[in-house]
């Protein structure tokens, strides 16, 4: 199963919170950390769409990070519509089968835990950079550049 792509919005539907992401290969999943549903943003239904399919993934994935999304629930099925964006329908969410379910949220959990692993190298590595640029050895030795007279640089 591959790891989700993200990027990663969270959603209100009524008193809950949903996280949504989309994984490689167009889809879209919404998840209450018990549940799943995926829907297909490789194109929107033909019926009433007056959007090009090939940009509706792009306009859902920039909608959800203005926040500009809505997740609708029913009994075993969600829907996905962008509120600024009349022209596209929602997008259908279909409930995935438990086992289905179940393998989505490992998937999900390991590549969040990976992507948090990744984050905390580049930050880490990126305070070592601040750290030794900002050592008070360099800060003197910089000053002390700075001001001097320019003639006396250039002597140096």
């Amino acid at each position: 199963m591959a790891e989700p792509a993200g990027p990663f919005h969270v959603l209100r539907a009524g008193p809950g919170r949903f996280l949504c992401y989309c994984r490689p290969g167009g889809a879209v999943c919404v998840t209450d950390a018990m549940e799943v549903w995926a829907g297909d943003l490789g194109g929107c239904p033909a019926f009433g769409c007056r959007c090009p399919p090939e940009e509706h993934g792009a306009m859902l994935r920039a909608a959800l990070g203005r926040g500009a999304a809505e997740l609708s629930l029913g009994p075993s099925s969600a829907t996905l519509r962008m509120l600024e964006e009349p022209r596209c329908p929602a997008v259908a969410l279909a409930q995935l089968p438990a086992a289905e379910a179940r393998s989505q949220l490992q998937a999900l959990v390991f590549g969040m835990a990976g992507c948090i692993e990744t984050l905390e190298r580049r930050l880490e590595a990126a305070v070592e950079t601040l750290a030794s640029s900002c050592s008070p050895q360099k800060n003197t030795a910089q000053s002390q550049q700075l001001f001097l007279p320019a003639r006396k640089r250039h002597l140096e």
